[in-house]
């Protein structure tokens, strides 16, 4: 049997501690729904070798909250770099839309950091690192903005606020008509040591991966999706609940539908360039029957419920899991309001 929301919420960092030290191949521990109650779950990276002596006896509940375990054959992960010109470009090789370049800028639409991919050679390759246009909010100062990941329009930190280009669709040179803004502010992501974790005290638990963008006074917006998408647009934010039914419309898969799994997560360690990250409060989303919910690339999604509502913003995956920060929470962060 289940226990009520409240009694697996108090406990959750706790039995995250106990789970992730059970088995060194967890990488997630969420609340999810048990019944008509409540319990935990472990996803697991089910591909990772591990001596049989790593893993402890097995557990069907923690703190008197029963206990379920996925496993998963993949890794938790996060970057896409895509050919930045020719034939293995997104424009030419995709037949997802919100690869090209569209104005007014709705979200969904891929963008790109054009000055953190000259600064990190990455376009000396023949490559660009993209994500998602997530959605769009108001700055501190009343003028227009639009959210995404620290790691999409920040560089994993690196990041140069006032300075840094957000161009949209974004490309192997710079173009004028793809400016869609300038990096505005991000929540710096708080970088654990490696091997860290959560019953060791030594896992840094980030709340959010989030970077917001001054809209280019020139570029029109509209707080929706491309027409021929027919969505409901984004018109408020909400807090996750265990089996929401939720979209998103992100530049690798497009619109995608799944159901909110897990809540209150604790999540990783996620490979980033500065080193392993964690993450705690996320929301872990599985695509409807099976089907795929995201992919690289995707990162900075809005997940949004079938009624409008955003709840989050798409960080990670694995495959099967989606991962999200909470909307609340980002726009806290940022100091930012739904527009």
């Amino acid at each position: 049997m289940g226990v009520p929301f409240r009694q697996a919420e108090e406990a959750v960092e706790s039995a995250a501690e106990i789970l992730f030290d059970l088995d060194p191949r967890v990488r997630s521990v969420g609340i999810t729904r048990h019944g008509e109650a409540f319990g935990y779950r472990a996803v697991r990276n089910s591909a990772m070798i591990v001596p049989l002596a790593a893993i402890g006896e097995p557990v069907r509940e923690v703190h008197g909250v029963p206990v379920l375990f996925t496993d998963t054959p993949g890794e938790v992960e996060s970057l896409a770099a895509v050919a930045a010109s020719g034939p293995a470009s997104p424009a030419a090789s995709s037949l997802v839309q919100e690869v090209g370049h569209h104005r007014p800028l709705v979200s969904g639409l891929q963008i790109q950091n054009f000055d953190d991919d000259i600064r990190e050679g990455v376009l000396d390759k023949g490559l660009m690192i993209v994500g998602t246009l997530g959605c769009f909010v108001r700055l501190p100062d009343g003028k227009p903005g639009f959210l995404s990941n620290n790691h999409v329009v920040a560089g994993e930190n690196r990041g140069r606020p006032k300075a840094d280009r957000i161009l949209q669709p974004g490309g192997g040179t710079f173009d004028p008509a793809d400016l869609a803004g300038i990096l505005e502010d991000f929540v710096g992501l708080m970088v654990s040591p490696v091997g860290a974790t959560p019953k060791k005290g030594n896992a840094i638990f980030n709340e959010v991966d989030a970077g917001v963008v001054r809209l280019n006074a020139e570029a029109s917006f509209n707080q929706g999706f491309l027409p021929f998408r027919n969505l409901v647009a984004p018109n408020g934010v909400a807090r996750a609940k265990a089996e929401d039914q939720v979209f998103k419309v992100g530049r690798t898969t497009g619109l995608t539908h799944g159901k909110v799994t897990d809540v209150a997560a604790i999540v990783g360690p996620i490979p980033y360039d500065p080193g392993p990250c964690w993450f705690r409060r996320s929301i872990v989303i599985e695509g409807l029957n099976g089907t795929l919910f995201s992919d690289k690339g995707d990162s900075g999604s809005a997940i949004v419920r079938t009624n409008g509502e955003v709840i989050g913003l798409l960080y990670a995956g694995n495959g099967q899991q989606t991962y999200a920060c909470p909307i609340e929470d980002i726009l806290s962060s940022l100091h930012c309001s739904f527009l």
